[in-house]
């Protein structure tokens, strides 16, 4: 068995939170870098709810981040009502400073919102809730990607092109499953090869089967870590959840950076441990916190 820290050596973590940003964060940008390089993690991708942050992570790549670090810093973007919701005319600049991540609706996604209002009054682990903006905002009613008579609307044809251009990421954010299905369709139509159900288990409640599914089709079937401090989700959970439906095509990201909470490099190297504890192999582990993410951003070593 390999030590747990080896592991972490070239880990890569796909979504996770810092600051500055409207929702209260428990460490900024340049911390979390620092942690990440210290653990010996290989690339970060920082996720905003309300900006894109390419800028910002290009940024902290060239000032911060040294050439021997062998560490890459990314930006990503949420497709939500702050950027316009589904705008093709953001996304196109904001691979022109390497945004490797883009997400589908997420905070504004109605079915993320109307779902969480559900999953409170019904489930004692939700009560808390997903953490707000510092204020509310006005101009961000519930969206979804399709219109009125279920369609998926003109402009995700638009950026799912952009991103299958830019040899980016698209993940499926907060939306429903029936728009997560019909994106998909669409996703695949317009050329996109990098393709991550976002969080699988939580809000939707995917089956094993579906997620099998999923990968069998050539996406990638993301779990998140936050929930193992919220109390939505245990390590015994997560470790059968993983072993029902492989390693193949699913990643693990932390979505870690909130106050109260352990740096995001710290939840991924807990998580090792604890699937190591119960028996999950050491290539497995690699896949699914290094290889399978550094495929995705595009990584070479």
């Amino acid at each position: 068995m390999i030590p747990a820290k080896e592991l972490m050596k070239g880990a890569v973590d796909m979504h996770l939170h810092s600051g500055p940003a409207l929702i209260k964060r428990g460490f900024d940008h340049v911390e979390v870098v620092r942690a990440a390089i210290d653990a010996g993690m290989r690339a970060v991708v920082i996720k905003d709810h309300h900006m894109p942050d390419g800028g910002t992570c290009q940024l902290v790549q060239k000032y911060f981040v040294k050439p021997e670090d062998n560490f890459n810093v990314y930006g990503s973007m949420a497709m939500g009502n702050p950027l316009g919701g589904v705008n093709p005319a953001i996304v196109e600049i904001a691979l022109e400073y390497d945004t490797k991540v883009f997400w589908m609706p997420v905070m504004s996604a109605k079915y993320g919102r109307d779902r969480m209002e559900w999953l409170k009054e019904n489930r004692p682990e939700y009560r808390q809730g997903v953490p707000a903006a510092s204020k509310q905002l006005q101009f961000d009613p519930p969206m979804t990607i399709l219109d009125d008579f279920g369609k998926l609307l003109p402009e995700v044809s638009t950026v799912c092109r952009l991103i299958a251009e830019g040899d980016a990421v698209l993940a499926t954010g907060h939306i429903s499953k029936e728009e997560t299905y019909k994106l998909l369709d669409e996703a695949v139509r317009q050329g996109c090869k990098k393709i991550v159900i976002t969080h699988a288990e939580y809000f939707h409640d995917f089956s094993y089967d579906e997620m099998r599914q999923f990968q069998d089709a050539g996406f990638y079937v993301e779990h998140i870590l936050t929930t193992l401090y919220s109390g939505k989700q245990s390590y015994d959970g997560l470790y059968e959840m993983l072993k029902a439906h492989g390693a193949k095509r699913t990643i693990i990201s932390s979505d870690l950076g909130q106050p109260g909470r352990p740096a995001p490099p710290q939840g991924i190297l807990s998580f090792i441990e604890a699937m190591q504890e119960r028996g999950m192999a050491d290539e497995d582990i690699r896949r699914i916190t290094s290889n399978n993410q550094k495929y995705l951003l595009g990584i070479i070593d």
